[in-house]
Order: structure tokens, then C-alpha cells, then sequence
């Protein structure tokens, strides 16, 4: 599975109109210089520690993630990419791009692209760069599963003695009832015969964001399916809707979860109002040409 990102608009109540055009300007200028120095490349195995600790801190104010932290079987983002991106990488299923600052060479992003009933690109040609590059096959093997953001849904059916002791850990519970949910959403979204892509993940780091990268490591996506007149979706989380919004993705369904309901600690005071985690809505997005899909809860 993009990630929580706030826009603080600043309004200062002084007659400063010509200095607010000019910055107003500047900011634009700024923008589009961002988008432009940026290159969208394959990301290759040497990656995997930088992208593992985008993904860690780009999902650190992420209630439910932070939550699932104090499991009995604590989930740790770090550790969890760390673990499952290369295995991902053997795959010919998913394509894993990142977004470079040209000037810098630092990753600013990456976005896992799962491919289903057609095949991904081999080659591509990066943005301000005539050059194409091979990228390395990537990916989980999608099958007739479709990843979440986080986690497979068949990893917790791995075992079904082990899972009925795990629904002891109210997080192993919570995982139930999200990879029920999500596999009852594939299998209306994706239907036999299907063809589409699929969002497994995206990161961007906290030091880059608004500035365009995740848009463009969604683009990538979202134009191989407007070439080939098919869809995308995605399950995303509370917090990177907006910006998937923003990318063309329509809500078409949605799971609300009381955390506190699956709880196994209070929340921190010092974040959270009452010691309370909160409601956590993750959103089913569908982008280009949508399949008939019932909207479902709400």
C-alpha cells in the first residue's frame, strides 16, 4: 500500500497583496521546477534499505499502523519491507518504481504496481531522459489474490490452527476482518478475466512531499491504464486518499473500523485525545474505466 500528508495554509491579515502575488508566483515556479527534477526509475535490490525507511516514515503518524505496533506479533513497516521487497523483486507480476531528485540522486518515493491479465512494461523512458532502462521483474505474484497496502491477506490464512490461536491478539482479529474485506473487494473488482493494475504501495518520504512525487509515481501507472483502456484501484489508507483523489482514483467503497475495538493498548495521551485511537476509514478507489462494483459498507 501512499502517505498522510497535510496542507497548513498560513493566512497573514496584513495589506501585503503584492508580496503574496509575488510568492504566490515563486511557489508555482518552485512546484513545477520540483516535478521537473525528478526522474522515475526501476527501483533494483540495493534500494531496499532507503525504500523500507520511506515507507517507516512515511507512515509513522499512520494510526493503525501505529497501533498494530503493540500486537502480540508487533507490525513494524520497517522491518515488514525489509522482509517482503525482495521477494517481491523476483516477480514478473509487479513493477516497483522510484522517484529521484535529479540533482541529489536521493529516492524521494517509490510506488509498487501490480499487473493483472496483462503484461507490465519491460522498458520504459524516465522523464528528462532519453535513455531506457530494463527494470528488474518485481513483485509479489498477484494470482487471483490482490495485495493490500500492508499486508496479504493469505498470509493469515497460512496456518489455520496458528490463526485460530492468533485471534487471541485483538490485532490479529483486526487483521481478519480487513484481508475478509478486502478479499470480498477483489474479487468483485476483479472478476474472472480481468484486466487491471493494481496499487500495492505507496511512499513518499516526508522530506519530499508536495511536491509532486506522488503524483508522478502514479502517473506512471494510470497512463499504461488509460493506453490499454482498462482500470487501477487501490485500498488506501485513511490518511493517502486525498492524494489518490487528486491522481484521478473515485471512492467506490469503504471499511470503518473503531480501533479502539481492537485495541490491545490505549493510545498516547499526548497524540490522541482520551487515550483513544479513533476511527480509521480505509477507502477502495478505482481509477479509469470502472468495473460494476457494488459500493458496499459503510
Amino acid at each position: 500500500m501512499f502517505k498522510t500528508c497535510f496542507l497548513v495554509a498560513v493566512v497573514l491579515l496584513v495589506d501585503l497583496h503584492g508580496l503574496i502575488q509575488n510568492k504566490t508566483h515563486n511557489s508555482q515556479q518552485d512546484r513545477k521546477m520540483d516535478h521537473t527534477s525528478m526522474l522515475i526509475l526501476p527501483a533494483v535490490l540495493e534500494d531496499v534499505p532507503v525504500l523500507a525507511t520511506i515507507s517507516s516514515d512515511a507512515f509513522e503518524t499512520d494510526s493503525q499502523t501505529e497501533m498494530k505496533s503493540h500486537g502480540k506479533k508487533p507490525f513494524l513497516m520497517k522491518e515488514h519491507t525489509l522482509e517482503s521487497m525482495p521477494k517481491q523483486m523476483e516477480s514478473s507480476r509487479i513493477r516497483i518504481i522510484k522517484a529521484v531528485e535529479k540533482d541529489t540522486g536521493a529516492i524521494m518515493g517509490f510506488c509498487i504496481w501490480g499487473f493483472r491479465g496483462l503484461e507490465p512494461p519491460t522498458t520504459w523512458e524516465p522523464e528528462g531522459d532519453g535513455s531506457r532502462h530494463n527494470p528488474s521483474p518485481q513483485g509479489v505474484e498477484l494470482g487471483d489474490r490482490a495485495p493490500t497496502t500492508r499486508f496479504l491477506p493469505d498470509q493469515q490464512e497460512a496456518e489455520h490452527e496458528g490463526e485460530k490461536k492468533e485471534l487471541d491478539d485483538p490485532i490479529a482479529r483486526l487483521e481478519q476482518l480487513t484481508s475478509q474485506d478486502l478479499q470480498e473487494w477483489s474479487d468483485a473488482v476483479m472478476p474472472p478475466g480481468a484486466s487491471c493494475l493494481i496499487v500495492v504501495g505507496l511512499s513518499v518520504s516526508p522530506d519530499f512531499q508536495r511536491r509532486g512525487v506522488g503524483s508522478a509515481l502514479l502517473k506512471w501507472g494510470t497512463d499504461i491504464a488509460d493506453r490499454h483502456h482498462t482500470y487501477a484501484w487501490v485500498h488506501s489508507s485513511a490518511g493517502a486518499w486525498k492524494a489518490y483523489q487528486n491522481a484521478g482514483f473515485k471512492v467506490a467503497r469503504v471499511l470503518d473500523v473503531d480501533l479502539d475495538a481492537f485495541a490491545p493498548v490505549p493510545a498516547p495521551l499526548e497524540r490522541y485525545p482520551g487515550g483513544k485511537w479513533g476511527h480509521y476509514v480505509f477507502r477502495y478507489m478505482v481509477y479509469g474505466v470502472q468495473p460494476d462494483v457494488e459500493s458496499g459498507p459503510s
